[in-house]
């Protein structure tokens, strides 16, 4: 039987260990299994050896760039829109793949769920699906879709999403799109 699970997390630079700072170019390298370089600190993160990614997508809200298709493209020009130290960059869902689906079905649905995002949201998502663990949870397919946290139009990037991020809509927002 399938088990419900979504969560919603903001990817931002602020990092509890001071003189550190997180990246969004980081966090896409490492869902997705690929060799990414921040174009803001110039340091390179490479996880192409890491497993257990069974595919990664980006979609695009129609009209977008079409640069924006090239993950290290996307996520270099999504810091580069934001300027404060602690600017949150992105946002992060993860949802569970009911494992009584085939991997075929899976897609379909990490796909949908992206689209619904980019409808709902107007950005830009890069989805990364992934396979259980092997010393883990057999059954724990699941799939990070990360988004950007402004909108995306032909211009690039636009106005900031910030309805997940309100004290008294944020919650409901977040129930609402993981329904």
């Amino acid at each position: 039987m399938a088990i419900f699970h979504c969560s919603v997390k903001p990817i931002s630079r602020a990092s509890k260990v001071p003189g550190k700072t997180r990246s969004a170019v980081a966090f896409a390298a490492y869902r997705t299994g690929a060799l990414l370089i921040d174009e803001r600190t110039g340091r390179a993160y490479d996880y192409r050896p890491r497993g257990g990614v069974m595919d990664a997508f980006i979609i695009l809200p129609e009209g977008a760039p079409p640069w924006l298709a090239d993950r290290a493209m996307l996520w270099n020009a999504a810091e580069a829109s934001e300027k404060k130290c602690n600017a949150r960059v992105a946002r992060e869902i993860v949802i569970a793949l009911p494992r009584e689906l085939s991997e075929e079905q899976m897609r379909a649905l990490a796909r949908d769920f992206a689209a619904f995002l980019l409808k709902r949201y107007g950005v830009a998502v890069d989805v990364a699906m992934h396979r259980p663990h092997a010393d883990g949870n057999p059954h724990n397919y699941h799939a990070h879709m990360q988004f950007t946290a402004r909108k995306v139009d032909s211009a690039g990037f636009g106005a900031k999403t910030r309805v997940l991020d309100d004290r008294r809509q944020g919650p409901a927002e977040v129930i609402e799109t993981c329904k």
